[in-house]
């Protein structure tokens, strides 16, 4: 399935994000940060839900080089679970929305797939499942993982090399 760009868009469609190509993986991750940061948004007055019954947060990954916000950049502030944290979840302050996480040491954003105006990407793992909420059950949609598998680093690594060859 390839797509020139797709757009990600906040609730109340102040904010818009243009994306350009392919993600490079589709990922439910429920580790104990992202259920957690998670749960610090959804807590936000009318903020969107965010996590699965799972607790597991779905993303669609890109590379930043392939993400730019057309559309209601002054709506986006950082979300941190601690000061000293690596990553920041970017919420549409307009209206609470979940749009990405960035790892401000990584090369690429895990964006939130619910904002997608198609939602046709699957996701393709589940990724540190160990820590899903006691008594839920992990679906069966994806193959899922306790850590993070060589799929997934795999892919990361092939997008940055690419990234260095400018494709």
């Amino acid at each position: 399935m390839t797509r020139s760009t797709a757009i990600s868009r906040c609730a109340c469609g102040d904010v818009e994000l243009e994306v350009t190509g392919s993600p490079i993986l589709g990922a439910a991750c429920h580790c104990d940060d992202c259920q957690a940061g998670s749960e610090q948004i959804e807590r936000l007055d009318e903020a969107p839900p965010i996590l699965d019954e799972a607790g597991g947060t779905a993303y669609l990954l890109y590379r930043k080089d392939r993400v730019r916000c057309p559309k209601g950049d002054e709506y986006l502030r950082d979300v941190k679970l601690k000061s000293t944290s690596p990553t920041s979840r970017i919420v549409a302050s307009c209206c609470n929305t979940f749009m990405y996480l960035d790892f401000q040491r990584g090369h690429w954003l895990s964006m939130n797939r619910a904002q997608f105006v198609e939602h046709d990407w699957p996701v393709q793992v589940r990724i540190q499942t160990r820590f899903k909420p006691e008594g839920s059950t992990i679906p069966d949609d994806a193959p899922s993982y306790s850590a993070y598998p060589f799929k997934l680093i795999g892919k990361l690594v092939v997008a940055r090399i690419a990234m260095l060859f400018h494709r």
